[in-house]
């Protein structure tokens, strides 16, 4: 609670404002994903398109993003789905998630992913009809690999689910997950997220989380097409986010340590790379199970935990005051929030819509006779400028194409708050409205 008297909140307490900082790292993490599979063109890695030959400088580009890139997105999802549960039941939950995850998912499935594989195809070879072709995709059958149901037959069947993988497991883990999430809640819950708390706050305990994450990708191995991680660590990921979400002391300790973060990430990264390099001469680091392949995700999984500490921890320390949990004077945020909160509505739809128009962007631009720097910034610009009017042009100004890919629909004010305007609000009713914890909630009501 807030102190009255005080006139702020002390360190064990959490701003419950908008959060800007999460608002602006998830619109850069999103919107850096076009850069990132523009250069998968030009990289290691299955894509639809691909350039004639690879270049050294795109692997080293790709493999820094995909250390920490998707672990931050799936951290600050779950942050996330902590505010989103403060305003709602778990039903409630489960029905947003499916109209709000589960729409968009299903319409990218049906449309973009298809035509972004077609588009491959045709750079390489003949794809035939298109009603051939979409029959071939849809050529599936079950399979028990949660949170994927589908799989291509094995007999021609083209299906896959592209970039939207990050749905399909945020969407299945969110549910999935949901059960202990809630119970962590209660008051017995609560109490063992206060005692994570002060675990994480101790010297080195900032370390403890990537334990786990180390277990799974050694013993189980890390997916190339799931951004070269483990999908059982991505859930690892959602439930760290949660619980830094849960308790600030965990926030505190992002930010205090986020420099020592950075610094031995730096070191780990060299390292892995180092590894990766030679566990490659052998065989594949990702999945191989001799010293070597395991070394390098041993060291993959402690670095990419260490980047997301030392991002959070450094967007954290730009927008809350030292010595306290409290954001800084309105004036010195006023833009970061103003922006992120514009921005984080395009998120959603920027995401699905994004790969599809790289692929599409590429197959034209190869054609060319460019060097392939060249090629990768016309490929990157374009894909950009065309994904954002896209979502401002095609998605967000109609309500049916807001529903389909999982935005809010548009609350038109009635007659009679047009004539006589919002009604005048003191400041203490702005102050609460700022602390509220449900309306909080209400502003994290999705995550991607």
């Amino acid at each position: 609670m807030v102190n009255p008297a005080a006139g702020e909140r002390t360190i064990a307490q959490e701003p419950t404002a908008r959060r800007g900082d999460l608002d602006v790292l998830r619109v850069l993490v999103v919107v850096g994903l076009v850069f990132f599979h523009s250069a998968v063109i030009f990289g290691p890695g299955e894509f639809p398109v691909k350039a004639d030959t690879e270049q050294r400088l795109a692997t080293v580009f790709l493999a820094f993003g995909a250390t920490w890139g998707m672990p931050l997105l799936f951290v600050i999802s779950g942050m996330g789905v902590w505010y989103s549960l403060q305003s709602r039941s778990a039903t409630a939950f489960v029905r947003e998630r499916l109209r709000r995850l589960g729409v968009p998912l299903l319409v990218g499935l049906l449309t973009l992913v298809p035509l972004q594989v077609y588009l491959g195809l045709r750079r390489t070879g003949d794809p035939g009809p298109a009603a051939r072709f979409y029959s071939r995709f849809w050529d599936v059958r079950p399979v028990l690999d949660f949170p994927f149901v589908l799989r291509a037959d094995p007999d021609g069947g083209l299906f896959e689910t592209g970039h939207l993988w990050f749905l399909v497991c945020l969407l299945g883990f969110s549910l999935v997950l949901l059960p202990g999430l809630a119970l962590l809640g209660r008051p017995r819950g609560e109490r063992l997220v206060e005692r994570l708390g002060e675990l994480l706050g101790r010297p080195g305990g900032i370390l403890l989380p990537a334990v786990p994450l180390a277990a799974v990708e050694v013993l189980l191995g890390s997916e190339a097409g799931l951004g070269a991680w483990n999908k059982a660590s991505y859930a690892l990921f959602l439930a760290y986010g949660f619980l830094t979400a849960a308790d600030p002391r965990i926030g505190k300790a992002y930010r205090q340590h986020w420099r020592s973060a950075m610094a031995l990430g730096g070191l780990l990264f060299a390292a892995g790379g180092a590894a990766f390099a030679t566990a490659s001469a052998h065989g594949d680091p990702l999945s191989d199970m001799d010293p070597l392949g395991m070394m390098f995700r041993l060291l993959k999984s402690v670095d990419g935990w260490l980047w997301v500490v030392a991002i959070l921890g450094l967007a954290r320390s730009r927008t809350v005051r030292p010595g306290t949990l409290a954001p800084p004077a309105w004036h010195q945020v006023n833009a970061v929030r103003r922006l992120g909160a514009n921005l984080n509505d395009a998120v959603l739809p920027f995401y699905v819509l994004h790969e599809t128009v790289v692929v599409a962007s590429a197959s034209i631009v190869l054609t060319w006779k460019l060097s392939p720097g060249a090629q990768y910034l016309l490929i990157s610009i374009a894909s950009l400028v065309a994904t954002l009017l896209l979502c401002e042009l095609g998605v967000r100004r109609s309500p049916i194409t807001r529903v389909l890919f999982g935005l809010k629909p548009i609350r038109r004010p009635s007659p009679q708050s047009r004539e006589t305007g919002p009604e005048p609000q003191s400041g203490e009713q702005r102050k609460y409205q700022q602390s509220a914890p449900r309306a909080e909630a209400e502003l994290y009501r999705i995550t991607v």
